[in-house]
């Protein structure tokens, strides 16, 4: 069983200058052999298809199936995240762009995207650009790159909303509806903010963005306790237990 480490909206990106500290603290995890689940948004952009990767894809790809030997990398795809699943899923312990994984264990994770099905304009939104012929088009046709910086545009003019709103009601009845299922526990991202639902020992915890905090979470699945912490923190217990 042991621990998990948990990370969501990274949004690594060469513009937005994080790959370095991103690639660290993947380093620093090899120092463990806890599992780790990536809930989504952990790159500012990937469409995972010919010509269209660059090269820090590349690199995350190499160390997810050189550490999957060691312990389970789970990656959930987020709606910066194009055709993973169904490219790239060799590279991982499982890989799914499914509303939600459920691990077995009583645990469920999602990105988060569609828990708000109020969001009607996001949901099309969604439908409109994550679809085969939208893949057709970015695969065989010369205006494909352009098209992507479109998405990129699309895509960060929808994240500042997000942001700034926290669809508390809908994420509460999506809790609900989870553990009147069985599941208790939920992880979910795409909300940038840390919030926490409660129903007696069943939780649904909201992860914070590590875009801006660098923070992660780390789950015990013995004693089903969370807690939130810099990665560089896992760094420095590896270091003492050394």
């Amino acid at each position: 069983m042991g621990n998990m480490i948990i990370i969501a909206d990274a949004h690594v990106s060469s513009h937005l200058g994080n790959v370095i500290p991103f690639f660290n603290m993947l380093k620093a995890f090899e120092k463990n052999h806890h599992d780790i689940i990536f809930l989504g948004d952990i790159f500012d952009l990937w469409i995972a298809l010919p010509n269209y990767e660059e090269k820090i894809h590349k690199d995350f790809l190499v160390w997810c199936k050189k550490q999957k030997k060691h312990r389970s990398i789970g990656f959930i795809e987020g709606n910066h995240e194009f055709f993973l699943a169904s490219q790239k899923k060799e590279f991982f312990s499982w890989c799914t762009d499914l509303p939600w994984y459920k691990d077995g264990y009583g645990c469920l994770f999602c990105h988060g995207d569609t828990i708000n099905q109020k969001d009607t304009g996001y949901l099309f939104f969604k439908k409109l650009i994550k679809n085969s012929v939208v893949r057709f088009i970015l695969m065989r046709l010369s205006f494909g790159p352009a098209l992507t910086v479109k998405i990129r545009k699309a895509l960060k003019k929808r994240n500042s909303k997000i942001k700034k709103y926290l669809p508390e009601t809908e994420i509460i009845d999506f809790g609900k509806s989870m553990f009147k299922k069985g599941i208790e526990t939920v992880f979910t991202g795409h909300f940038h903010q840390e919030y926490i639902v409660c129903s007696n020992s069943q939780k649904l915890y909201v992860l914070p963005d590590w875009f801006l905090t660098e923070n992660i979470a780390v789950y015990d699945k013995i004693s089903k306790k969370l807690h939130f912490c810099h990665w560089s923190e896992i760094e420095q217990k590896a270091d003492n237990q050394a």
